[in-house]
């Protein structure tokens, strides 16, 4: 058996929570805890805390554990891999005026089979994939002016979510930065409105570089051509409760002039764009208490690669529809959590970080809170294509399974500046 590694602008907004608008009775908002291990895959940067006037803040977090992938091949042979890794990632936070800040981190990940410490400042994700194991890079680096409680505008390098509130699965169709291990960003500006009425507008203006994005783009998207260089994503979102629905959302993406329509650069060149709804639901509503999450995203790709592209042996465009469901079972005892994911895409679909194209998932997950900074969680998933391709031996099928501990360091606040 063989091994191979599992890796794992002017405008965003990453969803503001319920307790990022105004209650309607003008109290201040009240920001996301960032000693929280379960807001890491959550919070974008504009989500982060805001900095006292003249005063630097100090965090990061840590997260690694043991990761064991067995591929079923095209074709017909199997690969297996193991690996343990280990990202850690350290900021600064540094607030001016009271509407003015800069955010500045550091981020690098390691595994047991390969780790070759090198400061790479300009390195790029392969398309949004990853950042090479060793490479020291900057993931953070953003101007921020904002008015509490009501807007931010960004300006840099940040990151950027999109995601399902679901539990112990926060899952995205379209727009998640550094899920897991991996390392990745968004280049550009990013500008959120919060309204009194919990309904939250989300816009980014992101900056791609020829050799690829720096958010995930799969193949046969491509960044070469000059048209291509910014892309557009906007989103609308609630988190005020409505009845026992605790997320409403939708969100657009549009990459002109990306997608390669025969899979090559000698062919044609299209506009790519798709559309996503979301939804969490929770019963009962009562916090930290035990309840039942429900959550989902249902995508479509009007525009898609042809079939001919895949090598799926279908005829015209392949299709461009994506879809998860998952269901989440809280704190059943105090402090642990277990969940059932079930997600399905058409090979059209390109942009999900959580599920590759072509394929169906069906994910088992295990949540556990030893400490408030501290999260283990073990997971299980099976993935399969969903339609073989021209010549193979069979379809590629995938079972893996992990052990992972997130461990968010204690904020330092420095003295104020003079």
């Amino acid at each position: 058996m063989n091994a191979h590694k599992l890796g794992a602008v002017l405008l965003l907004v990453a969803a503001a929570s319920q307790a990022d608008v105004y209650d309607g009775g003008g109290h201040p908002p009240g920001y996301l805890d960032k000693d929280d291990p379960a807001n890491v895959d959550v919070e974008g940067s504009l989500d982060y805390p805001y900095s006292e006037k003249k005063r630097a803040s100090f965090d990061g977090d840590i997260r690694g554990g043991y990761f064991n992938v067995e591929t079923d091949l095209h074709d017909g042979s199997t690969d297996h891999t193991d690996e343990f890794s280990l990202r850690v990632r350290y900021g600064a936070n540094f607030g001016f005026t009271d509407h003015t800040r800069l955010k500045a981190r550091l981020a690098s990940r390691c595994s047991d089979s390969s780790c070759d410490p090198n400061i790479d400042w300009d390195s790029t994700p392969a398309n949004g994939a990853d950042t090479n194991n060793g490479d020291v890079v900057i993931d953070e680096l953003y101007l921020d002016f904002f008015q509490r409680g009501r807007f931010d505008l960004a300006l840099g390098r940040m990151q950027t979510r999109s995601v399902t509130r679901g539990g112990v699965f926060i899952s995205s169709l379209t727009r998640l930065t550094s899920p897991n291990l991996a390392i990745n960003w968004t280049d550009g500006a990013a500008l959120r409105y919060l309204t009194d009425s919990g309904w939250n507008s989300n816009l980014i203006l992101q900056y791609n570089d020829s050799d690829g994005s720096s958010t995930l783009a799969r193949r046969p998207l491509d960044f070469e051509d000059d048209d291509s260089r910014y892309s557009w994503f906007y989103s609308l979102e609630s988190r005020l409760p409505w009845g026992i629905f605790t997320q409403r959302a939708f969100d657009i993406t549009y990459m002109p002039s990306a997608l390669l329509k025969q899979g090559n650069s000698d062919g044609l060149r299209e506009d790519y764009w798709n559309l996503v709804g979301r939804f969490a639901a929770q019963w009962p509503l009562s916090p930290g208490g035990p309840s039942l999450i429900v959550s989902g995203e249902l995508g479509y790709a009007p525009e898609t690669p042809s079939a001919e592209a895949f090598s799926t042996g279908s005829s015209g465009d392949s299709d461009g529809l994506a879809w998860h469901l998952e269901a989440s079972w809280m704190n059943f005892r105090p402090g642990h959590s277990i969940g059932i994911n079930y997600g399905y895409t058409d090979p059209g679909w390109l942009l999900s970080p959580s599920y590759r194209p072509n394929e169906e998932t069906a994910t088992l997950r295990y949540h556990w809170r030893p400490q408030p900074r501290l999260q283990l969680q073990v997971q299980a998933r099976w993935r399969e294509e969903n339609e073989r391709l021209l010549n193979t031996a069979q379809k590629r099928e995938t079972f893996d399974w992990r052990v992972r501990l997130t461990w968010v360091l204690e904020t330092r606040k420095s003295r104020p500046f003079r």
